[in-house]
């Protein structure tokens, strides 16, 4: 019975478990890796720089904007047909004859017209002066690049609560592993007595055939932990953005000494939490929004010269080009937008209302998770001292009840109670470390300190 309920622990430090990662065996370690490689972070900075040429953008709209151009185009005119009239008007009404050729060419010039070629080249350039909207814009991108880089901050403390608590939760079925270790390797020494024992007629067939089943049942426990850990052991690399095919060892003996802090503080302060940065950020980037779209009401003004240079030709060819310098300023102003931009100012105040809410909810969340972890971790340490003093007087037990066994004074039900008791406290004890270490990552999660473990 007592064996099963060990079976039950183990499957649910299985379930429990999360990542793990390779080549490392320390958590400090293991985190620094995950900084520099995790998938999610690396994200992060490409969002980061995307931001930074998202602000360049905005910038370079009220930076001077020249543009050329050039065209060429032949226009088709239609058939233009002479009435005779006017050339007899010419002839008898102007008597001098170099007008009256000139006249006359004139015309038959334009009875044969049959295509205009037109071409043009030149450069303008804008000078934003006055824009409300553009300045609050600007003003946003900055605000949007901080905030891509608080949540970077709140990324990395996401990625390294998840290798701790993972690195733990596997340290927590390899000391499971050691304690069956440890059980099987007592019974099969039994094991072999109690056979020498059965062949010499002292003791029944069915007491070595319990002892085997006993065994058995051990050995399969401890195969589904094995595989536990492999696969933990899988995802972690997976997790940390690390090779598939690396080899990572994680030692025990490093598991059960890595506490982060021999005596945490009790201090928290939610300013130093990223994810309440984080929505802080958002709330200012709310009130940019806002007044991005009240600064719709104001005018924009901008300063303008085009130069610009023109032929028309009759032939196929470019001709003098004429020069046209404008230089100008315009002025635009909405007057009626039936009410689209209220509508959006409405729709920014109400969000930033919700954010606000949020905001209070996370913070209050927060102080509760910290005081709750802060509670939990002092309980797990008070219980380490008892829960190994109780892991030691089994110990004994089972000592002690094993040599009596040996000397035929103590029966193989009590041997085996008393090695079931052992294996149970030497567990609990161990899995008392585990819950000390996991309260202490909740805190340092809880109160933004998580990047202390890379320090």
């Amino acid at each position: 019975m007592r064996i099963g309920i060990i079976t039950v622990f183990s499957v649910l430090g299985l379930s429990l478990l999360s990542f793990n990662v390779t080549g490392q065996t320390s958590l400090t370690d293991l985190v620094k890796y995950a900084v520099k490689h995790s998938h999610d972070i690396q994200k992060l900075d490409l969002q980061n720089k995307e931001a930074y040429y998202i602000r360049k953008e905005a910038i370079g709209h009220g930076l001077p904007q020249i543009e050329a151009s050039a065209s060429y185009s032949k226009m088709l005119l239609p058939e233009i047909t002479i009435p005779t009239s006017v050339y007899q008007f010419i002839d008898y009404k102007i008597t001098d004859e170099s007008t009256k050729q000139m006249l006359t060419g004139v015309l038959d010039k334009v009875s044969n017209l049959g295509s205009l070629y037109m071409a043009s080249a030149g450069v303008q350039v804008t000078q934003l002066l006055y824009s409300q909207a553009y300045w609050v814009g600007v003003k946003t991108t900055q605000k949007t690049q901080e905030l891509y880089t608080l949540l970077k901050s709140k990324t990395e403390e996401d990625v390294i609560a998840d290798v701790a608590a993972t690195y733990y939760q596997t340290g927590s079925l390899m000391l499971q592993l050691e304690t069956l270790n440890k059980s099987i390797l007592n019974l099969k020494e039994i094991y072999r007595i109690t056979e020498l024992s059965y062949q010499n007629d002292m003791v029944k067939e069915s007491t070595v055939d319990r002892l085997k089943v006993t065994i058995t049942n051990l050995d399969v426990t401890k195969k589904t932990i094995e595989n536990g850990i492999a696969v933990q052991l899988n995802y972690l690399k997976a997790l940390t953005g690390m090779p598939g095919d690396s080899a990572l060892n994680v030692s025990t003996a490093t598991v059960v000494n890595d506490f982060v802090a021999n005596e945490p503080t009790s201090g928290f302060r939610v300013e130093s939490v990223p994810s309440y940065l984080v929505l802080k950020k958002q709330d200012e980037i709310y009130s940019q929004q806002i007044k991005q779209s009240r600064a719709t009401y104001y005018p924009t003004l901008a300063a303008y010269g085009k130069l610009n240079y023109s032929s028309y030709n009759l032939e196929a060819k470019i001709g003098k080009m004429s020069n046209m310098t404008t230089i100008g300023l315009s002025f635009s102003m909405p007057l009626f937008t039936s009410g689209v931009n209220h509508a959006k100012v409405e729709q920014t105040l109400l969000k930033r209302a919700e954010l606000n809410e949020d905001i209070m909810k996370t913070k209050d969340l927060l102080s509760v998770n910290y005081n709750n972890a802060y509670l939990e971790y002092q309980t797990s340490r008070d219980m380490i001292a008892s829960q190994k003093e109780n892991m030691e007087l089994a110990l004994k037990v089972y000592n002690q009840t094993s040599s009596l066994y040996q000397e035929g004074m103590s029966s193989m039900a009590d041997l085996l109670n008393v090695n079931s008791d052992y294996l149970q406290a030497d567990n609990s004890y161990n899995q008392q470390i585990m819950k000390c270490k996991m309260a202490e990552i909740k805190m340092l999660n809880a109160s933004g300190n998580l990047k202390s473990l890379v320090k």
